[in-house]
């Protein structure tokens, strides 16, 4: 038997932002519907990179969909195509969630590319983003007043399905949009860019120009695909790091695209695979646990789009309305759990002490202000990403001070957030399976 032992009294840090997702609660041209699953969830943010793929449809979020032809004026509101992606955004909203607004294009993966080009000129595109940045701030061209706080500056520009640019040409432009978005909207933040490998040297290079001319960066963010949660957080050293060093420790890190890789030189269909089942769940929660520890401020799960083979949150659409006049609401997959699940620690607010002696066993507790307590708990081990084996079952107790009573939530292959007994504090888990533990009195927040 394994003891897990909770110390309330044992204050560590709030409970970070870190159910996050990319892309929005209304998908496929807005005929499936997501919202309530979203309020659900609690999600804080929907990052707006690679909507309606491939190529925004011509219409979504990037800045080649907003403002078509690169050499109208860009002061003439009549130059900007603001329809789907003000309909977008205010989906967002009224799931009660927050745009995180990536300004750049879409990753495209096409033999010839058509938007991740450099554009023509830094400055005037910096101005674009910037029109659009008061449209939806400050109501310009009919426009809204969201107060949208996170705007990022590009995508992976450091792989070429991002930019065709060159290294020094990527720098450039961060530091041209950076100074003109942050200048006329001081009240934003402004960060980027997104790296793929935020430890090559275009991203040194970059920060080097940031320190030595004060540009703009009040976040870095960057993005992570891997198996095993344990290499998160020695990312997130090393990303300490790099910052520290510069005399960053200000700068928001941010993690807004990561989900479970076995290797991308093979092994790929066997993570699509994995992604839509409970071992996703596992993985999820068990990378979220792992980096509450860090100093990482938000995360935001690559992607929960209907139709992409990222998505371990929800599969195809479940049928809730007339064909065409959109509400249909998806079918929620295990992945989703581990981002209602973590709304549950959000709720309840605060990190205590939660520790286990095994290496494979990530945990989160939080403690509510009447003295609830919920624990996210992931027994996961990575060689299912191989092969069809799982760590053994493993019988948990709980040891915590007080005369408690607990529940398990539990995703596994035969429960899916079911309710389950724990006589004694007790619970037996079967390997890469999931549970939300929580006092009865914690039930209200799930």
């Amino acid at each position: 038997m394994t003891t897990i032992r909770i110390d309330p009294e044992k204050v560590l840090r709030p409970i970070k932002q870190l159910n996050g997702v990319g892309g929005g609660p209304q998908t496929s041209r807005f005929t499936v519907d997501a919202t309530q699953d979203f309020i659900e969830a609690g999600i804080p943010y929907c990052r707006t990179h690679d909507i309606e793929y491939p190529l925004g449809l011509g219409e979504f979020v990037d800045v080649h969909c907003i403002f078509k032809d690169f050499d109208r004026d860009e002061n003439d509101p009549a130059a900007y195509n603001f329809t789907m992606t003000d309909l977008y955004f205010q989906a967002i909203k009224d799931a009660g969630a927050e745009p995180f607004v990536r300004l750049g294009t879409s990753i495209e993966h096409q033999a010839v590319k058509l938007h991740i080009k450099p554009p023509k000129d830094f400055a005037k595109w910096a101005r674009i983003c910037s029109h659009i940045v008061s449209h939806y701030n400050e109501g310009w061209a009919d426009g809204f007043h969201m107060g949208i706080r996170y705007w990022e500056i590009m995508n992976e520009p450091d792989i070429p399905p991002c930019w065709t640019g060159t290294p020094e040409q990527i720098i450039e432009l961060y530091c041209v949009a950076a100074k003109i978005l942050k200048s006329e909207h001081p009240d934003i933040l402004v960060g980027g860019p997104a790296w793929a490998d935020s430890r090559r040297d275009t991203a040194q290079k970059l920060l080097d120009r940031i320190v030595a001319e004060n540009v703009p960066l009040d976040f870095f963010s960057w993005h992570l695909y891997e198996k095993d949660p344990h290499i998160y957080e020695q990312w997130m050293v090393e990303i300490d790091d790099i910052l520290a060093k510069r005399g960053l420790t200000h700068v928001e890190i941010i993690l807004n695209e990561w989900n479970y890789v076995v290797s991308w030189v093979k092994g790929m269909d066997r993570a699509w695979a994995l992604i839509a089942t409970p071992f996703e769940c596992a993985f999820m929660s068990a990378v979220m646990c792992a980096m509450q520890k860090t100093n990482v401020n938000k995360m935001m799960y690559y992607d929960v789009q209907n139709g992409t083979v990222w998505n371990g949150a929800f599969g195809g659409p479940v049928s809730s309305g007339v064909h065409g006049s959109g509400g249909h609401r998806p079918r929620r997959r295990p992945g989703y759990y581990a981002l209602k699940a973590w709304n549950t620690l959000k709720k309840l607010g605060t990190q205590v002490d939660a520790s286990c002696d095994l290496s494979n066993v990530y945990l989160t507790a939080a403690k509510g202000e009447k003295g609830q307590i919920a624990m996210l708990l992931s027994y996961f081990e990575d060689s299912a990403g191989y092969n069809d084996e799982k760590p053994e079952d493993r019988e948990f107790r709980i040891e915590c001070p007080g005369d408690r009573q607990w529940i398990a939530f539990v995703v596994d292959d035969f429960h899916t957030y079911a309710p389950v007994q724990m006589p004694e504090g007790k619970l037996t888990l079967p390997g890469n399976a999931s549970a939300l533990i929580c006092t009865t009195d914690a039930i209200p927040f799930i």
